[in-house]
């Protein structure tokens, strides 16, 4: 052996020795690193996968061998298994319980995002009772726990620091300023608040005050609603007989009738009765959620005209009493129809009371303490004192005018003449502005311009076919849109006050399955 060859071998051993070196360092390297990371995991829960993770990293087979497929599985394991990376604050907005996926609105961007759920999945009411998904409710309020990654919904629960109120009613909205009173407090309503009826999600002019709600919010902003009982429709029909009487749908819906009317009725059934001339008619109805029921009254037995006697006690004694806008001397007992009435009460000094009376057999007592307005007796006293003067003023006014014109000349006639002409003209004047004044609320008007080609009913009265308009009267109305074959709608609108024309316009109407 020559020694060349030595010095090569040498050479090539101190190579060998150098690469186990640096394989050695690597295999530590990738050892520590695999036991920190399985120390992690078993600090997150996931130790079950820390030794599959750690042969992963390390290329070293595990006891059971754990193929890349495996692996895989393992990962979407720990996804499934109530692992999150985010939580938000959202509004429940649709749930699809054959796709398994939830879509929410984050509460303080609005923006929307969907998640799928399985099994894994926990749901809580605020109290952390536990929830099916049938019971989540969309509209409400809730925290949310989900990976990110994979959409994959971990966790929810309706938000305990959020406002809620279920199944109520008797609570009144004002549109035009975006709030709503429920009980003694008043709430402001979010410009994207989640409306949602039936599984369908809807906006707040389709809410009708005749509605039952589920309410959900945050501070004094409502951000989701559920409708919980909608309303229906009933279409009278052959009505002829009944036209100026009143219709009464249980005790919610007190409406005269009116030729073609269409009235916005509650969802359930209701006791309902039409009277007219001392006729009546009763009949049970059941209204179902945005459908439409017709009554026909020309089937219906109309009674022969019954009256019935009334006998008004009154405080105070010098009230004075009207039915349906006439007024009745209730000094002795009133004669009254059978039926539905408005019955209408006044004294000075107290204040009015306005409502509704039935009539339904031979004789009644009504008694009415009228409750005394907020003026003092002492400023009743000086308008008394101040009426008094005035008057006496005004007759030594009218004395005085007598006595001058007793002694005025011939020659003063003609000017006297021409004064009259000029009072004459400005009485004239005085009566074209009262006209210009009343008619004035009939000079703006409230346009519905689409869908075309529809039936409009205001609060209940048709007013034509669309493109359509009516006068415009400040308040809360009801505009329902109709056609046959599709789903009939009702929006509520708080008509402004300002001197302008105003302009709506509705999405079409859904056609019926057949």
């Amino acid at each position: 052996m020559n020694k060349k060859s030595i010095n090569k071998k040498s050479i090539n051993k101190k190579s060998l020795n150098k690469k186990s070196i640096n394989k050695k360092s690597h295999n530590n390297i990738c050892s520590l690193s695999a036991v920190m990371l399985a120390a992690a995991l078993t600090l997150t829960g996931c130790g079950q996968y820390a030794s599959q993770f750690t042969a992963l990293l390390t290329n070293q087979p595990s006891d059971s061998t754990v193929e890349q497929t495996e692996t895989e599985t393992a990962v979407d394991e720990i996804n499934k298994s109530g692992i999150y990376d985010s939580e938000d604050a959202a509004v429940v907005v649709k749930k699809d319980l054959e796709a398994k996926t939830i879509q929410f609105q984050n509460i303080a961007s609005s923006r929307r995002y969907t998640l799928t759920y399985d099994g894994t999945t926990t749901i809580y009411d605020r109290n952390e009772q536990a929830l099916s998904m049938e019971q989540l409710k969309e509209g409400s309020v809730v925290t949310v726990r989900f990976y990110k990654p994979r959409k994959a919904l971990a966790y929810i629960r309706e938000n305990p620091d959020c406002i809620s109120y279920h199944n109520v009613s008797g609570y009144s909205m004002d549109l035009s300023k975006g709030t709503i009173t429920l009980g003694k407090e008043l709430y402001n309503i979010s410009s994207h608040v989640v409306v949602v009826s039936g599984g369908r999600e809807t906006d707040m002019m389709e809410v009708s005050q005749m509605d039952e709600l589920s309410v959900w919010g945050y501070k004094n902003m409502i951000y989701g609603i559920h409708i919980e009982k909608g309303h229906g429709y009933l279409r009278l029909q052959n009505e002829d007989y009944f036209v100026n009487g009143w219709i009464d749908v249980g005790d919610s819906v007190i409406r005269k009738i009116t030729e073609d009317m269409l009235l916005v009725v509650p969802e359930g059934t209701h006791t309902v009765t039409v009277s007219h001339k001392g006729s009546s008619a009763t009949q049970e109805i059941t209204f179902a959620r945005n459908e439409e029921m017709a009554w026909d009254l020309g089937e219906v037995e109309i009674t022969v005209v019954q009256k019935g006697t009334v006998i008004f006690t009154l405080n105070p004694v010098t009230a004075k009493v009207s039915i349906d806008g006439r007024e009745v001397n209730v000094s002795k007992p009133v004669e009254i129809e059978y039926g539905l009435h408005q019955m209408r009460i006044t004294a000075d000094g107290y204040d009015t009371v306005a409502q509704y009376i039935r009539v339904g057999e031979p004789s009644a007592n009504i008694a009415v303490e009228l409750e005394k307005s907020e003026e003092s007796s002492s400023e009743k006293a000086s308008d008394k004192d101040t009426d008094k003067k005035e008057k006496e003023q005004e007759k030594d006014d009218d004395e005085e005018q007598t006595t001058s014109k007793k002694y005025q000349s011939k020659s003063a006639e003609p000017e006297d003449e021409e004064d009259n002409d000029k009072g004459e003209d400005e009485e004239e004047e005085k009566k074209d502005e009262d006209k210009h004044y009343l008619s004035s609320s009939e000079k703006y008007k409230v346009y519905i311009d689409a869908p075309d080609g529809v039936e409009a009913y205001l609060d209940g009265s048709y007013v034509g076919v669309t493109p359509v308009s009516f006068n415009k009267d400040p308040g809360s109305h009801v505009v329902t849109l109709r056609k046959s074959g599709y789903q009939t709608r009702s929006y509520t609108l708080q008509i402004d006050e300002e001197e302008k024309d105003v302009n709506y316009s509705f999405t079409d109407l859904i056609k019926l399955e057949e």
